[in-house]
């Protein structure tokens, strides 16, 4: 309902929402060997919530600063479909490694347990290449030393 033109806002509570306590320790308790974890990470509750209102089951979620990957993994557990974007290491040592768990089952954390995931699915890890362009002596781009004839056109035809 809309008055004076103005959307209600919406109150979600850490009831229904978590917190990131409750987020962090998650992550911990994934990671035990490392001691920082990411300040900002975010339940797989609030994560959820979202889903929920914007995606249908097969949906594609993109989330390009991907973080710890929680958005990838919750909606691994809610059957969407997904892209994560992420140039950290930490995709290697934390995002990777989650995403393994939830597949596998072994992720026992967010929502699993109001869900009933058992695990299941699939992933596909990709490196970014290096990139096509450089600067010269002059401060122009121009492609790189490093790409070759059969390089380059690999580059542009993919």
């Amino acid at each position: 309902e809309v008055r004076d033109g103005l959307v209600p806002e919406t109150i979600w509570t850490y009831d229904e929402a978590e917190h990131t306590q409750a987020a962090k320790q998650h992550i911990k308790n994934l990671f035990p060997e490392y001691e920082e974890v990411f300040q900002t990470a975010k339940p797989e509750a609030l994560i959820q919530r979202i889903l929920q209102i914007a995606t249908d089951e097969s949906d594609l979620v993109l989330d390009s600063f991907a973080g710890t990957g929680t958005t990838g993994t919750t909606a691994q557990k809610m059957g969407r479909r997904w892209i994560m974007v992420e140039l950290g290491e930490h995709c290697e040592t934390h995002i990777v490694p989650r995403l393994k768990k939830v597949i596998d089952g072994t992720d026992e954390g967010g929502i699993t347990e109001t869900i009933d995931w058992k695990g299941g699915g699939g992933f596909r890890y990709f490196r970014l290449a290096p990139s096509l362009l450089e600067k010269d002596a002059w401060g122009n781009w121009v492609i790189s030393r490093d790409f070759d004839a059969a390089k380059l056109s690999q580059a542009v035809c993919k």
